[in-house]
């Protein structure tokens, strides 16, 4: 893989504005998050490959305005990723509702943690903040 490793499973590219811009910052709190995330999957499924992609890492302004991110997101200050966890490289999926369960777990007073249909949105703000945004569910 070409590019710069950010950590010891994530390249920065992975975390790149989705409209091509250039802007790729990703905080390394963040990256800290997503290193033990996949570290506790690793374990839960042992003998497995288990891997993080990154569905919407940072976002500069004028692609947050045009995903439908709310003014200020995280995504935009590079604290911010939407991501699935597969075993065995996108042959099976880990449910995203048992990520969010995880992470919620873990993280308990802090971060904001959004669940979504197929992903999951993890920030590292210092508040506590959920949502749910899955098909049929109102709130969290």
């Amino acid at each position: 893989m070409n590019g710069e490793k950010v950590s010891r499973n994530f390249w920065r590219h992975e975390f790149a504005c989705k409209c091509g811009c250039g802007f790729d910052a990703v905080d390394v709190e963040l990256l800290t998050v997503l290193e033990e995330t996949r570290l506790y999957f690793q374990a839960r499924y042992i003998g497995e490959n288990v891997k993080i992609e990154i569905t919407s890492g940072c976002r500069c302004a004028a692609h947050n305005r045009a995903e439908g991110g709310v003014p200020g997101s995280m995504h935009i200050r590079g604290k911010a990723t939407d991501f699935k966890v597969w075993i065995a490289w996108q042959v099976k999926q880990v449910p995203a509702d048992e990520v969010a369960e995880y992470l919620e777990r873990t993280y308990p007073d802090r971060f904001g943690i959004g669940r979504y249909d197929n992903r999951t949105h993890v920030d590292v703000r210092q508040a506590r903040a959920r949502w749910d945004k899955r098909t049929g569910h109102h709130g969290v």
